[in-house]
């Protein structure tokens, strides 16, 4: 027989076993203190344990420590102690070396001390101040602990009910405060005063005098003024006043005459002066002794007039 050749097979080559890649690092932990780790050229990650900042001495071991005693300090003693007085000092005081001081006790002066009490009038300062210090001009400076304020409430919280109409739902609980007096702002006052004064002359008041007689010929110089801006019978009826009525303007006339005239068209004005009545008419208790004063008064001046040789008209005598 032949020899038959044998059915070879093509054997495919293994893959090559890859290049072991290097791991990433991983981030250092907590205890990378005491170890690290390191790789050989081979890739392999090997550990080991630090040992440089661990090294100890015999002598930085502690014993036992006694915590029964109580801790003790102590101050720099090397520098020496200086009494300032610095708590209690002023600035106008006289400040004298303790090394001095033995040589001007000789010089202080004897003020003669005795137990028994003398008043406030004999009370001394034993501080020696300094003669050559300056003295402070201008305003003395405050103590620094203290601060003074002055708040100036220029608008109250006055409650609004209890001023109005006496009652407040709250009581006494109530924030605001319950007030019914009217105070005027000081802005208020002022433009009072200017409205009062505007073109007049400024005159002082007259509070007490000796001079008895000015004041008492003052008062009837006034009195004998108005009693000249009375008329003796009513200006529109010509006649006797019969039940007196006045007027805002302080004019007289009879309450018939007054309210006929008011409800007349265009009679709502003064029949003296013209102004607006407003339709109030007020009831002139005074007037009867205006009157009678004014006709003392008439009288007067025609005896006055007699007696000077002077003739008294007709229309005086009527008037009388």
């Amino acid at each position: 027989m032949t020899d038959v050749a044998p059915v070879v097979f093509k054997k495919r080559a293994g893959k090559g076993a890859a290049a072991r890649k290097r791991p990433a690092t991983p981030p250092p932990d907590s205890g990378s203190s005491s170890e690290y780790s390191s790789e050989e050229e081979n890739g392999v990650r090997v550990k080991r344990r630090k040992t440089a900042g661990l090294r100890s001495t015999a002598s930085a071991v502690r014993g036992p420590q006694n915590f029964s005693k109580s801790t003790a300090f102590s101050g720099d003693r090397t520098a020496a102690i200086n009494n300032l007085d610095d708590a209690t000092k002023q600035s106008n005081w006289y400040e004298v070396d303790p090394s001095k001081r033995s040589q001007n006790e000789d010089e202080t002066p004897n003020l003669g001390f005795s137990d028994a009490y003398k008043g406030t009038s004999t009370y001394q300062s034993f501080m020696q101040k300094n003669p050559n210090a300056q003295k402070s001009v201008g305003p003395v400076k405050g103590p620094s602990n203290i601060r003074t304020i002055t708040v100036t409430d220029f608008a109250p919280d006055v409650c609004k009910d209890y001023k109005q109409t006496g009652f407040c739902g709250f009581g006494d609980s109530c924030k605001f405060l319950h007030a019914r007096e009217d105070y005027k702002q000081g802005w208020q006052l002022d433009k009072e005063w200017e409205s009062v004064t505007k073109g007049k002359k400024l005159a002082g008041t007259v509070t007490s005098s000796a001079n008895k007689d000015a004041a008492k010929n003052a008062e009837e110089d006034d009195e004998e003024s108005i009693l000249d801006n009375i008329p003796f019978a009513c200006i529109i009826c010509r006649e006797p006043y019969k039940s007196p009525v006045v007027t805002k303007c302080k004019h007289y006339f009879c309450e018939a005459c007054a309210l006929k005239r008011y409800k007349s068209k265009g009679g709502k004005s003064c029949a003296a002066c013209g102004a607006d009545t407003g339709g109030t008419f007020s009831v002139a208790r005074n007037l009867r002794k205006l009157l009678e004063k004014k006709k003392e008064r008439v009288k007067r001046q025609k005896e006055k007039a007699r007696e000077e040789g002077l003739e008294v008209s007709s229309d005086e005598e009527d008037e009388s």
